[in-house]
């Protein structure tokens, strides 16, 4: 259960690093762009600015130049009235600005003929001199769409269309800067309106998945890249995402279908046959998920390696440890030569836990011995043959057996209870505190727990409970021990004493002795004296 939960909710983040798809600068280039661009020479005069006679002729002429796609030379003709204008060569006609008109056209030039900066200027010079001038305001936020200035391009975008400009091409942008802005309601409904004017437009689809995917509609977007797969059946990206999509709706078998099919048709890379795998190793199938690990090893040109060992670390959690040897073994013979000293001690490490999955504990000790060979300070090798020598001394049969493997575990776990790693320092002190516990020396297994607790990451209840528990142990144990030295105190005070007693009835007898000693050897005459 664990397992699965954990491989659902590392399938479950692909779509939510999906990265925002952006206008694609082809669509610039495209014969519609082109027409709706080049079409913006002729002039509105009813929400536009009004031209003179003389500005009217010159219309007329550029649009036969025009016609023919002359756009350097329109423009050098147009650049030429407009200096004719403000500096006429007759001292009696007073120079004049030509209209907004004329210069919004000399700005849709200046684009046509590759000059962004200059036709950026000519459209702004159009908006000062008339600041309702709907095309220019078109054009403009064309232009910076087209240079990834999305959010400039907005307000002169959302200004057009309130001045009544409408078309597909307007929607559609609006919905590319909706989605940069983070609004995916309002891109949707952009996006929809662009599709529903010209549903031939492959961008507008592609942005209103991408509407839906930032929603989290995952159904929709679903439905949506259904049609994008069906006219484009060979692009991997959409067969992809949707399977994405089929994984945040629970329905990960049709994810699967769908990754199926990208192997099948040989557009699949390792990142889809990985995915694959973990979806095999969710439904509990190890033989389907060796396969596709098998084969996004096979077909990567550099081997991802710590994906590898974690997809041998899933399987070994669905009890397949051959499965997981198998892996290993091709993992091994593709990148041999090119593993790095962190790498091939991982290996080791993997190849360790597979041995040990086995039931072959003194395996997986010497592979943690060559793993340790190669990295001295790897602390996750040093920590793991610390606990297989812990399980060698539960399962030995001889005492001394037992205690000689008790040292090995207890030696290999002191080393490592301060390691950088902050897991790699939990997981021995942890370890370590619970030999100690095994063996009632609750005392010296408390300052492990409580470091062990420091350098827990996330809910520490569990370790807590354990802790309160030790502690009363070991407040118990110390109170026995208190009480027992209070016993060999008394005793030794009680030896003490009746030594003394001893010693003094010893004295008491000499004394005596001695002083009948002395009366027996007295004179007669000095006993008469006595007397």
């Amino acid at each position: 259960m664990i397992l699965r939960s954990c491989i659902l909710f590392l399938l479950t983040e692909l779509v939510v690093f999906s990265q925002v798809i952006k206008v694609s600068p082809e669509w610039f280039k495209t014969p519609d762009f082109g027409k709706k661009f080049v079409g913006s020479y002729g002039f509105l005069p009813r929400v536009e600015p009004k031209v003179d006679q003389e500005e009217a002729m010159l219309i007329a002429e550029l649009s036969e130049i025009l016609a023919a796609q002359k756009f350097k030379e329109a423009e050098s003709r147009l650049l030429t009235f407009v200096e004719e204008r403000k500096n006429p060569e007759d001292p009696n006609v007073e120079g004049k600005d030509v209209s907004a008109a004329l210069i919004f056209t000399l700005g849709n030039l200046y684009y046509q003929n590759g000059r962004n900066d200059d036709a950026e200027l000519a459209y702004k010079t159009a908006l000062k001199r008339f600041p309702e001038y709907r095309r220019a305001h078109k054009n403009l936020a064309l232009l910076y769409a087209r240079s990834d200035r999305i959010a400039e391009a907005t307000p002169h975008l959302i200004k057009a269309m309130a001045l009544g400009d409408s078309d597909h091409l307007s929607y559609g942008l609006l919905g590319h800067a909706m989605l940069a802005d983070d609004k995916a309601l309002a891109a949707e409904a952009a996006f929809r309106q662009a599709y529903l004017i010209n549903p031939k437009e492959r961008d507008w689809q592609v942005g209103l998945v991408q509407a839906l995917l930032v929603k989290e509609d995952w159904s929709q977007a679903a439905r949506m890249m259904q049609s994008l797969i069906d006219d484009n059946p060979d692009n991997p990206t959409m067969w992809k995402q949707q399977a994405n999509c089929y994984i945040q709706m629970g329905e990960v078998m049709r994810a699967a279908e769908n990754y199926e099919v990208l192997k099948l048709k040989g557009i699949t890379d390792e990142i889809s046959l990985n995915t694959l795998g973990d979806i095999y190793s969710n439904q509990e199938e190890p033989l389907l998920a060796l396969g596709a690990y098998l084969s996004a090893i096979r077909i990567s040109e550099i081997v991802d390696i710590n994906r590898a060992l974690k997809s041998a670390g899933y399987l070994l959690q669905l009890e397949a440890p051959e499965e997981a040897a198998k892996l290993i073994s091709t993992l091994r013979a593709q990148t041999e030569e090119t593993l790095s000293a962190d790498q091939k001690t991982a290996i080791f490490v993997v190849e360790s836990n597979i041995a040990e999955s086995e039931g072959r504990l003194e395996d997986a000790a010497e592979l943690l011995k060559e793993a340790l060979k190669i990295s001295p300070t790897s602390g996750e090798s040093r920590l793991r043959l610390g606990e297989i020598y812990g399980k060698l001394a539960e399962e030995a049969i001889e005492e001394d057996e037992a205690k000689a493997f008790r040292i090995e575990a207890r030696a290999n776990l002191s080393l490592v209870i301060g390691d950088s790693d902050p897991s790699v320092g939990y997981k021995a002190n942890l370890r370590l505190a619970s030999m100690l516990v095994k063996s009632q020396n609750y005392i010296d297994a408390l300052p492990l727990i409580e470091e062990a607790i420091r350098l827990k990451k996330g809910s520490k209840e569990s370790i807590e409970q354990y802790k309160r528990r030790v502690e009363r142990a070991a407040k118990r144990q110390k109170e026995k021990q208190e009480r027992l030295e209070q016993k060999r105190r008394e005793l030794r005070e009680s030896l003490k004493n009746s030594e003394d007693a001893d010693k003094n009835k010893v004295d008491e007898k000499s004394l005596k002795k001695k002083s009948e000693n002395v009366k027996e050897g007295l004179e007669p005459s000095d006993q008469q004296d006595e007397k």
